[in-house]
C-alpha cells in the first residue's frame, strides 16, 4: 500500500497546487492585466483579481488539507510510520507552513469586522511572500538534486 508521501495523485495534487498558488500568487500583484498575460487564449480569467484571489485560496487549502492529512496518517501511526521526514524535508515543510499560516492570516483579515493593525498586515503580507519564494527555490534546488522529503518506508 502506498504512503501519504509516495502515493502518486497525491504528488499530483501538491504539485498542481504548488504551481496554481504561483501562477495566482504573482497574479495577485496584479501583474497579468498589466503585462498582457491575461490576453493570451485561456488565461483572461487571471486579469481578474477577485477570480484570481478565489483560486490562490483554493490551491492553498488544497495544500492546507493535504498536510494536515499527511500529520494526522503519521501521528496515528505512531512509532509504525513508514516514513521520516529528512533535513530537506524539514526545512521545507518549515517554509510551507509558514506561508500557510500566514496565507490563513490573510484570509482572514479579509472577513467583515476583521481589523488588523497596519505593521501586522505588512509583517504578514512580507512574511508570506518571503516563505513562499523561499519554499519555492529551496524546492527547486532539492530537485535538482534529487533530495527527498521523506525517507524511504
Amino acid at each position: 500500500m502506498k504512503t501519504i508521501s509516495t502515493h502518486p495523485i497525491i504528488k499530483i495534487m501538491v504539485a498542481a497546487a504548488v504551481i496554481v498558488a504561483l501562477f495566482t500568487g504573482f497574479g495577485n500583484m496584479p501583474l497579468y492585466g498589466r503585462y498582457y498575460v491575461a490576453d493570451m487564449p485561456g488565461l483572461a480569467w487571471s486579469g481578474n483579481f477577485f477570480t484570481n484571489v478565489y483560486v490562490h485560496i483554493l490551491a492553498g487549502s488544497l495544500l492546507l488539507g493535504i498536510g494536515i492529512h499527511a500529520i494526522t496518517i503519521t501521528l496515528l501511526a505512531g512509532s509504525k510510520a513508514p516514513g521520516r521526514l529528512t533535513g530537506s524535508g524539514k526545512i521545507r515543510g518549515a517554509l510551507l507552513t509558514l506561508t500557510l499560516a500566514t496565507g490563513i492570516l490573510m484570509v482572514i483579515k479579509n472577513l467583515p469586522g476583521v481589523q488588523f493593525p497596519l505593521q501586522m498586515l505588512m509583517i504578514a503580507n512580507f512574511t508570506h511572500m518571503g516563505a513562499a519564494v523561499l519554499f519555492i527555490f529551496t524546492t527547486l534546488i532539492m530537485l535538482i538534486f534529487r533530495k527527498p522529503w521523506t525517507t524511504a518506508p
